[in-house]
């Protein structure tokens, strides 16, 4: 198959379509999360300057996450097409996942992921496979998501609350340094001066400027920023 023929395949009107309602979808379901959000809010007395603070400080910390997404969508686009790309990355948002399973798909029908000469086969088996993947996490949400509230409520009425803040607390932690390990272990130095300038970032904000409320707002969405940039401009 002609190159000019695939990419009209893969970024024909059709699949945009099924794109555009999966997407408005993911719209639809932010909008109503928000409001929700507002109204529990409301309901247990957060200030309206609070809920600005928090969304601000959100807004700004979803920026670093955010580019390693965005790097990778544009390599993804150009071998899986852009509708694809963007569908899996809108529901799910794990870009190296998502790239995995499109490879493993691929690697069904013997070819590359990132080989220009990907074929329609293997293009099909890469974009079930990474579909079957956002699946899986979205129907597992789907079935126990709502039920997180009650068994964090059956906690607190059986056990000290304290004693739940700090298994909390501590669980959110865990899942923090596993995600900074993967980064960290038999990687190159370079991972390691950006885990360590973003942390000295964050315990500056967090100590030195700790008066200053707007930037505690944003400590974390900085700090990974600076670690970021500092490690670009040092390795480049």
């Amino acid at each position: 198959m002609k190159t000019a023929e695939f990419q009209k395949i893969m970024n024909g009107w059709d699949i945009w379509l099924c794109v555009i309602v999966m997407i408005s979808i993911v719209v639809l379901q932010s909008v109503f999360f928000m409001r929700a959000a507002v109204k529990e809010s409301k309901a247990i007395g957060i200030t309206p300057e609070a809920r600005k603070a928090a969304i601000r400080s959100a807004c700004i910390t979803a920026i670093g996450p955010s580019l390693s997404p965005i790097i990778i969508m544009l390599a993804m686009s150009t071998i899986l097409g852009t509708p694809y790309t963007w569908f899996v990355l809108n529901n799910v948002g794990a870009a190296r996942t998502e790239l995995a399973a499109a490879t493993m798909g691929a690697n069904i029908a013997g070819v590359e992921i990132m080989n220009e000469n990907i074929g329609i086969k293997a293009w099909t088996y890469g974009m079930w496979a990474g579909i079957l993947n956002s699946t899986g996490w979205l129907a597992f949400v789907f079935l126990f998501n709502h039920k997180m509230e009650g068994m964090v409520n059956g906690l607190y009425s059986r056990y000290d609350p304290k004693w739940i803040k700090s298994l909390l607390a501590g669980a959110t932690l865990g899942l923090f340094a596993y995600l900074l390990g993967n980064n960290l272990v038999n990687k190159p130095s370079a991972n390691y001066v950006a885990a360590v300038v973003a942390a000295a970032c964050g315990l500056f904000l967090g100590t030195v400027l700790k008066k200053y409320q707007k930037l505690q707002e944003i400590s974390l969405g900085l700090s990974m920023l600076v670690g970021m940039f500092f490690t670009q401009a040092f390795f480049r």
